[in-house]
């Protein structure tokens, strides 16, 4: 059998070589679990730095499109901070007794929290019950409470934080599912305004 010489090194360098390219091509591809959405600072006043993008229709402008509303409508009234933009005029009314869920997006762990502007319109007393809405790899829908909204006053306010990607059991940067937000009132206490549903994506700058 003849002799085939291969200068030595050239195995070891190829292997390197093929091990530099998968450690630059598989977060990428790990990243590309929920598209790219434009980011600003909308709680930045606040003391949150946080990057957000706007969820679907979040800041209510094209009015209900793509929520799905019982005892809420949009109605002509932005918060008062103005953080979508200054020419903004429209916010969600919402029931006690009503509920709205927002169009689905895309969660992956790069989207780990959301948070909006809310304010108690009525009564001297109101809880929103803040939940999470997702299909499971099994096809199973789940819901699940995050948190809830509760206020002293009649003015706007940034909610908390809300869990995300870590309640709808997402580890891996790969997995991606959709997610509904229901905001769902206490039956018994007052009505709502909310706006400016903003989703965090803390990966990108």
């Amino acid at each position: 059998m003849p002799y085939v010489l291969r200068p030595k090194g050239v195995r070891p360098a190829l292997a390197a070589l093929l091990g530099a390219a998968a450690f630059f091509v598989v977060p990428a591809a790990a990243q590309a679990a929920c598209p790219t959405t434009p980011t600003s600072n909308p709680f930045r006043a606040f003391g949150d730095s946080a990057n957000y993008s706007l969820a679907p229709n979040g800041a209510f402008e094209s009015g209900a499109g793509g929520w799905t509303l019982s005892g809420a409508s949009v109605r002509t009234g932005n918060e008062s901070y103005m953080v979508h933009g200054a020419g903004d005029t429209k916010s969600l009314d919402l029931k006690a007794t009503g509920q709205a869920v927002s169009p689905a997006f895309c969660v992956s762990t790069a989207q780990p929290t959301f948070r909006f502007f809310a304010k108690r319109t009525s009564g001297t007393w109101g809880v929103i019950n803040v939940k999470v809405r997702w299909t499971d790899q099994n096809g199973q829908t789940i819901e699940t409470v995050v948190g809830s909204v509760t206020a002293g006053d009649t003015s706007w306010h940034p909610t908390q934080v809300f869990s995300l990607s870590s309640v709808m059991g997402l580890w891996n940067s790969s997995q991606a599912l959709n997610a509904q937000i229901v905001l769902d009132p206490e039956d018994y206490g007052g009505d709502w305004s909310v706006d400016d549903v903003y989703i965090d994506p803390y990966v990108r700058g």
